[in-house]
């Protein structure tokens, strides 16, 4: 029991009724902003809508890219993203063309052409004057090339040609029947992309 006489008065509790700093809750608002901004981001441009320069980049390192394979087409190949499949003839057959665009002046593509036997008998010229009708079909200009050379039963030729700062870097694959073209189309003079692509491809079925 307490006497009231010796009873301490309880001390009152201060109660802040005042209203926060207007700039506080500013600058809260711009922190949660700014976080919401860069998780969405992230989020955006590594699974939405991811930007060329990663998907190149990651296609580069082989931590990225899609498989095409096809024994009927006679021939795989991995390109930076999903590919496309056209068709078109010529007089010797179906025309088989497989290409990804994963933007930013960057295209991949592997072209299955039929010819005539005699393209491979006369190879280099059939090879230089092929390059040569690549290039002026872009309007471009050789860059570089490398002289046909036979290596087993088929002829191959690697070109560069250039369009003020695109490049193309094109391997050439010809066998008694058919021709591949593999492209590497970049806005720049990097020939990682190329190199990827070309180690990727490989020829499939009987020769």
């Amino acid at each position: 029991m307490i006497d009231e006489e010796t009873a301490e008065p309880l001390e009152a509790v201060v109660v802040e009724t005042r209203s926060s700093n207007p700039l506080t809750t500013v600058v809260a608002w711009i922190g949660l902003g700014l976080v919401v901004f860069v998780v969405g981001w992230w989020v955006w441009t590594r699974w939405i809508n991811p930007s060329a320069g990663g998907t190149i980049s990651r296609y580069v390192d082989k931590t990225g890219g899609v498989l095409f394979e096809s024994p009927q087409d006679g021939f795989k190949v991995t390109t930076p993203t999903k590919s496309r499949r056209v068709t078109a003839k010529n007089e010797f057959g179906t025309i088989i063309t497989v290409s990804s665009s994963p933007g930013d002046g960057y295209e991949f593509s592997a072209t299955r052409t039929p010819q005539s036997e005699a393209t491979l008998e006369s190879y280099k010229s059939s090879l230089n004057q092929i390059a040569g009708q690549l290039a002026g079909q872009e309007g471009a200009a050789i860059d570089s090339q490398v002289d046909p050379v036979v290596i087993g039963d088929s002829a191959v030729k690697q070109v560069v040609f250039r369009k003020g700062d695109i490049y193309w870097r094109v391997l050439l694959v010809l066998l008694k029947d058919r021709l591949y073209t593999v492209t590497a189309r970049s806005p720049n003079n990097d020939q990682a992309p190329y190199q990827r692509l070309t180690e990727s491809f490989q020829i499939l079925g009987p020769r």
